[in-house]
């Protein structure tokens, strides 16, 4: 799996796979996403540098969120961590949500943090157990509008 940074000409296929997950979480049941993202919800983050594309023979399979500071999240916490938001994959049970959280720690490492941190709607549960087994220990709850959100981080650098 080929990583690459997304340019603004790639707000579409970002969309189509955030779509892509939507949809399938939305078919289990897990209303958590829109049913399409806004183009101008994503495309700060394009042009920043921090969304990053991932490419199996040509093909966009997947897509993920790296910025170095989350103040809404975040707030009260030291900064020097990554932090990983929209992270969406194509075809879900093919390791590649795996390999993007792994990829997600090294990117963080070359960048001289030491912690990786994401976080989740508290009430599900499965997604939550995910990143559990991903070895993400779970720091604490916020509450962000609507949406409690279950905080959790991940050291990953000396």
């Amino acid at each position: 799996m080929k990583i690459r940074a997304a340019r603004p000409d790639d707000v579409g296929v970002v969309l189509d796979v955030l779509g892509d997950a939507a949809a399938w979480l939305q078919a289990r049941g897990i209303r958590q996403w829109p049913e399409r993202f806004d183009s101008d919800w994503v495309m700060p983050a394009i042009e920043l540098g921090a969304t990053w594309l991932a490419e199996v023979d040509g093909e966009i399979v997947g897509t993920l969120v790296v910025q170095w500071d989350d103040p809404i999240f975040w707030a009260g916490y030291r900064a020097n961590a990554g932090y990983l938001h929209r992270l969406a994959v194509r075809r879900p049970g093919t390791g590649r949500g795996r390999a993007l959280l792994r990829w997600a720690e090294r990117h963080a490492v070359e960048a001289g943090k030491r912690f990786v941190r994401l976080d989740c709607v508290s009430w599900n549960e499965p997604l939550r157990a995910y990143y559990e087994c991903a070895g993400y220990g779970h720091v604490g709850e916020v509450t962000v509008g609507e949406y409690t959100q279950s905080r959790y981080e991940k050291r990953v650098g000396g």
